[in-house]
C-alpha cells in the first residue's frame, strides 16, 4: 500500500511551526503567550533551566521536533555544553526531572511534593516545574498532531529565536 501525506501535513511539514500558527492564529497566539509567561517571566528557576527541564520533557514526551527545538533554545541561553544537561543533569536538575517524571506520568502526590520542598526548594518551584511540564505537554501532543518533524535548516533560527521570549501580539 502506497504512503501518503495528507494535505494538512503535507503544508504543516513545508511551514513548520508557522504552518501550525497560520492554521489557528488565534489558538496559536494564545499558546505562544502562555509559554511567554511559563518560559520568561518571573520564575524560582533561570530561563535556562526552565528550557532544559522542556527540552527533558519533550524528550520524555517521545517529541523529537520539540526536544531539538528547544536543545538549540538550550544553546544559546547557555552555550554548548548546556544541551548536554538533558541526558546528564546536575543534582539541581535531577531533582527537577524526577519530580517533572511523577508530573507526566500523572503519579504525583502531595508527599512528592512535601519530598521534594525539604530538598530545601518551595512551593513556586514546585509550581514552576508543573507549569513547564504542562506547557509542553500540550506543545508536544499539538506537534505530533500535526506530524511535523525538525528539520533543522527550517527551524533552527526559530528555536534559537526562543530564547527572547515567546511573546506574540
Amino acid at each position: 500500500m502506497e504512503s501518503r501525506k495528507t494535505k494538512l501535513f503535507q503544508e504543516i511539514g513545508n511551514s513548520g511551526m508557522r504552518g501550525i500558527g497560520q492554521r489557528r492564529q488565534n489558538v496559536f497566539g494564545a499558546f505562544l503567550n502562555l509559554a511567554h509567561e511559563v518560559m520568561h517571566t518571573e520564575s524560582a528557576f533561570t530561563p535556562l533551566n526552565r528550557e532544559i527541564l522542556g527540552a527533558y520533557v519533550s524528550k520524555k514526551f517521545g517529541c523529537s521536533y520539540c526536544h531539538l527545538g528547544h536543545l538549540e533554545t538550550v544553546f544559546v541561553l547557555g552555550g554548548e555544553d548546556s544541551k548536554a544537561l538533558v541526558d546528564e543533569p546536575t543534582e539541581e536538575l535531577s531533582i527537577m526531572f524526577e519530580l517533572a517524571d511523577k508530573v507526566v506520568s500523572n503519579a504525583i502526590s502531595e508527599q512528592d511534593v512535601v519530598d521534594f520542598m525539604a530538598k530545601g526548594y518551595t512551593e513556586q518551584h514546585y509550581e514552576d516545574i508543573v507549569f513547564v511540564c504542562s506547557l509542553f505537554g500540550f506543545a508536544n501532543r499539538m506537534v505530533t498532531g500535526f506530524g511535523l518533524q525538525y528539520i533543522a535548516s527550517r527551524d533552527e533560527a526559530g528555536s534559537r529565536y526562543l530564547a527572547n521570549g515567546y511573546k506574540f501580539n
